[in-house]
């Protein structure tokens, strides 16, 4: 009775203990938890804000550098042309001039759409061009005068210095449409003016960044504005409260210079609290500046707090049922236990009697301990065969360090003892299409696909008598084959056959998966185990010739001619030329000749003969059709990868049909396309005219440049020109140098560099034969000429 009254009280104690505890455990991780959660989200509010701003910031700056650079870019891409110097230093209007430049502009113009025109200014003539509306016209009536005026003060180009300049603000809104880079050419007029090219980049561009990173918020916030060093806006994203209020706007664009770098401030604005930040970490040194309204950052912060504070509320609530429900159910089980214990019988009105929910528990507790008992026994078996499988690898791959003492001692304790005494026979497993067997399958699910073919071939095995399976390389089973009691090998022969046939049946049936096998002869000891291996491995290779789910027998290996496989050159001429001739179907057939005595050799023999055979063919056709070379569809090395992974004689077939078909389809196509060689041939000629001054200039640089074969692209040529690239060079050198002889007064040497000529007696030699006359009698000639001209004048 005594201990039933104790029973009683330490059952009271305990609900109410376990009640307290659970909900003060609950109630401090909820509050922490909030506080917690509450501190960081006010904390990081303004962080996350601040640091949104700043790449958006750091976007515009980027968008500066890179508009500035595409400008400089831009400017120097013009310099670089013909047309455009023509332009720029023509003596006197030409129309034509004037057209090509304002094409070249227009071809500039496909590529970069942040540009908003080109301005071309001839100081000799004061002459201006406008990309924007194609006019050409004199400073006075020029239509960009802020522009036009700048370019004719001779004090600004003397004082430029490259920055960009905004000639026209808009006097409402304080803004400018456009900001120009001015890129003067060197050189001056008599007045000190300049040639010059002016781009004009659209200030909007520097702005378009953020405006496209804000487009998915519905009420846009943020306002963005560039503002260059005399405060003039360049470009504005700007919220709607912004838009109507420029004033504000203006005002801020004026203090730009006022505000301290990249750092985050806070400004009142029309009665509003705004975090402002600003960065000119640019080209530039432009400010960009970023305002965000202070109840937008907190707004947010407010609501979640609010909401927070509700669910920890019903947190609590809830928090208080549960525990409450919790400690009845944990005190219900231990009362009626110690009842039980005690002898005594539980209340029939107790819940827990009456559902023997608990009793169940209970009882379920020795049938959980029986379950855990074979989960062990299963994680013991799994632990045996892992040690069994690297011990026994260890043994075939002779990695194992152990004395022979120690290697019979492990033995011993996995219950191997037969490997080491009685006579064995070893069996190789290959899983058929291993690169699809990985394709298919992920690396847990390969794993256990090989776990599964050791058990089954364990469990087939073991009706045979004592066997040991296990997994050996990442596609390959090896099994161990007790055969002390054999005495006749024509018996072991058929039953190793029989267990082979009935493992590759039910693991096909089962895991549809196809296994290659081979086996050995008797062997004992387990110093010959790394050399039966070697040798099984090699066995399982004949699977080439006898296709997937073969079994390869000791004997099969006599079969197989070890000598070296030659394929006849007449063959291999023959396979070349009808490729050369398009025809596929006689070249596979031609191939299939060879193959059916190609297959009667060993492995690497095959490999090194189909590997050798494309290459013959490939080289063979290239030297016919160089194009072949640098076409993109066909490429040797995926031939070549692709053969490394056949496995029997139908991927290898297989293989060849296709490279023979793909070079022959490449051939004819290559043969077919006329308008390309005509279009080559154009890109030479043009070469040659813009670097005809360079002396490096040959076949080779020219191959280089269009990256095609100098054998292909002088045949080409001289198919085409009738001549030589090397003969045309100098033809058009030479002309080149009459030109100059004839309208300038350079010396000779000066001529010589511009047109790219030496002065040596193969230049001597090669002149005369060009004219028909010395260098000498040329120039007496080319005197007498312009003294007739003169004549003819006066």
């Amino acid at each position: 009775m005594k201990l039933s009254i104790k029973t009683k009280k330490y059952r009271t104690s305990f609900l109410r203990k376990a009640f307290f505890s659970f909900l003060i455990m609950m109630i401090i991780i909820t509050v922490l938890l909030t506080a917690f959660l509450t501190l960081t989200y006010l904390r990081t509010a303004n962080t996350l804000i601040s640091h949104y701003n700043e790449k958006l910031i750091a976007q515009s700056n980027y968008s500066i550098t890179y508009l500035d650079e595409t400008a400089k870019k831009l400017g120097n891409a013009l310099y670089s042309d013909k047309d455009i110097i023509n332009f720029l230093n023509m003596k006197e209007s030409d129309e034509r001039i004037e057209l090509s430049a304002s094409k070249v502009i227009d071809k500039h113009f496909l590529t970069l759409k942040d540009i908003d025109s080109v301005y071309l200014y001839n100081a000799g003539l004061d002459l201006f061009y406008s990309s924007r509306s194609g006019e050409r016209r004199s400073t006075s009536t020029f239509s960009d005068q802020a522009i036009a005026k700048l370019l004719t003060d001779k004090d600004f180009v003397a004082e430029y210095r490259g920055r960009p300049i905004v000639a026209s603000v808009d006097e409402a809104t304080q803004s400018a449409k456009v900001c120009s880079y001015i890129l003067f050419e060197p050189g001056a007029t008599a007045a000190g003016l300049k040639n010059a090219i002016v781009v004009n980049i659209r200030t909007k561009a520097l702005t378009d960044s953020i405006q496209a990173i804000n487009g998915n918020d519905p009420i846009q916030e943020t306002s963005f504005f560039v503002v260059n060093t005399n405060g003039s806006i360049l470009s504005m994203a700007l919220s709607p409260k912004f838009v109507h209020n420029m004033s504000e706007v203006r005002s801020l664009a004026q203090k730009a210079q006022e505000l301290d770098g990249s750092n985050n401030r806070v400004q009142k604005i029309d009665g509003t609290r705004y975090l402002v930040s600003s960065s000119k970490s640019n080209a530039n040194n432009w400010y960009i500046i970023g305002v965000t309204p202070f109840n937008k950052i907190f707004k947010d912060v407010i609501t979640a707090s609010i909401v927070a504070t509700g669910i920890v509320v019903a947190v609590f609530i809830l928090s208080a049922g549960i525990c409450l429900y919790l400690a009845r159910r944990l005190n219900s089980p231990i009362q009626a236990m110690t009842k039980i214990i005690n002898g005594e019988a539980p209340e029939r009105s107790d819940a827990f009697v009456s559902e023997t929910e608990e009793f169940q528990v209970i009882l379920s507790v020795f049938e959980s301990m029986k379950e855990q008992n074979a989960q062990l026994d299963k994680i013991m078996k799994e632990t045996g065969y892992a040690a069994k499988q690297e011990f026994l690898n260890a043994l075939l791959s002779e990695s194992t360090t152990y004395s022979i003492q120690t290697v019979r001692g492990k033995l011993h304790d996995l219950h191997l003892d037969y490997l080491a005494t009685n006579q064995l026979c070893m069996c190789l497993f290959k899983i058929d299409n291993y690169n699809q067997f990985i394709t298919e399958n992920s690396q847990k699910e390969r794993w256990a696909l090989r776990y599964a073919i050791v058990n089954i071939a364990g469990e087939i095995a073991d009706h045979y008598g004592k066997c040991e399976v296990f997994s050996c390389d990442s596609d390959k089973f090896v099994m161990l084959i007790d055969c002390d009691t054999v005495s006749q090998y024509k018996v072991l022969q058929d039953n190793v056959e029989s267990v082979l046939g009935d493992i590759q049946r039910n693991t096909e049936k089962n895991m549809h998966i196809s296994l290659s096998m081979a086996y050995s002869t008797l062997f004992q000891g387990l110093e010959h185990l790394p050399t039966m291996y070697n040798s099984m491995k090699d066995s399982i290779l004949l699977k080439m010739r006898y296709g997937h789910g073969c079994i390869i027998s000791p004997y099969m290996l006599d079969e197989i001619n070890a000598d070296e496989f030659h394929v006849s050159v007449k063959k291999e001429d023959q396979l070349i030329e009808k490729v050369l001739e398009g025809n596929d179907e006689e070249a596979s057939a031609i191939y299939q000749s060879i193959s059916k005595l190609l297959y009667q050799y060993t492995y690497d023999e095959i490999l090194f003969c189909v590997v050798h055979l494309i290459y013959r063919i490939y080289f063979g056709v290239l030297s016919k059709v160089p194009a072949i070379k640098n076409n993109q569809e066909f490429t040797l090395q995926v031939f070549l990868q692709d053969i490394q992974h056949a496995e029997v004689s139908a991927d290898i077939d297989s293989l060849m049909n296709e490279f023979l078909q793909k070079i022959s389809k490449k051939v004819t196509e290559i043969k077919n396309t006329s308008n390309s060689n005509d279009l080559l041939v154009q890109r030479i000629i043009e070469i040659v005219e813009m670097e005809y001054s360079n002396t490096d200039l040959c076949l080779s640089s020219i191959a280089d440049k269009i990256r095609l074969s100098p054998n292909y692209v002088g045949q080409l040529f001289k198919m085409s020109h009738g001549q030589s690239i090397a003969q045309y060079i100098f033809d058009f050198r030479i002309q080149k140098l009459d030109q100059y002889m004839r309208n300038t007064k350079l010396p000779l040497s000066t001529i010589l560099e511009k047109v790219g000529l030496e002065k040596n007696n193969y230049f001597y030699t090669r002149f005369k034969k060009h004219f028909g006359m010395s260098l000498s009698e040329y120039k007496l000639q080319l005197g007498k000429e312009k003294d007739a001209d003169l004549v003819t004048k006066e």
